[in-house]
C-alpha cells in the first residue's frame, strides 16, 4: 500500500504539467508510449533503468539523454507507468536512493487517457 501522501491525482498532474522543476518520469516501455503517447512534459526511463539512471548516470549523461537536468535529491520525481503497478516499484526505487520528494501517479496512463476528451 502507498503512503497516500506519495500518491498524485490527475488533478495535481494538470498543475505539475506546466512546473518544469518538477521532474514526470514514465516508466512503461518505449513501445508502449509510441502505441499510445505520454503525459505532458514527461521523460521516458522504462522500469528496469530507473535505479541506475538516477544512481549511476553522470549529470552529462543524463542531460544528454533526457534533454533535462539529472534531478537531484530534493527534487520532486513524479512516476507513472500504464496502470500504477510499476509507477509505485519505481517510487520504492527512488526513495530507497534519497529522493524523499518522490511521488507516484496511481492513476497513470489510463486514468490520464480516459480523461483527456
Amino acid at each position: 500500500m502507498v503512503d497516500p501522501k506519495r500518491v498524485m491525482s490527475y488533478e495535481d498532474m494538470l498543475k505539475v504539467i506546466h512546473q518544469p522543476e518538477k521532474v514526470i518520469i514514465d516508466v512503461r516501455n518505449p513501445e508502449e508510449i509510441n502505441s499510445t503517447g505520454k503525459i505532458p512534459s514527461s521523460i521516458n526511463i522504462p522500469l528496469g533503468n530507473v535505479q541506475d539512471a538516477l544512481e549511476r548516470m553522470s549529470e552529462e549523461e543524463f542531460k544528454k539523454q533526457f534533454q533535462r537536468p539529472k534531478p537531484s535529491a530534493s527534487d520532486e520525481l513524479i512516476f507513472y507507468c500504464q496502470s500504477g503497478r510499476r509507477s509505485t516499484e519505481a517510487l520504492d526505487k527512488a526513495l530507497k536512493l534519497g529522493y524523499d520528494k518522490s511521488k507516484t501517479y496511481l492513476g497513470s496512463w489510463n486514468d490520464w487517457s480516459s480523461r483527456q476528451k
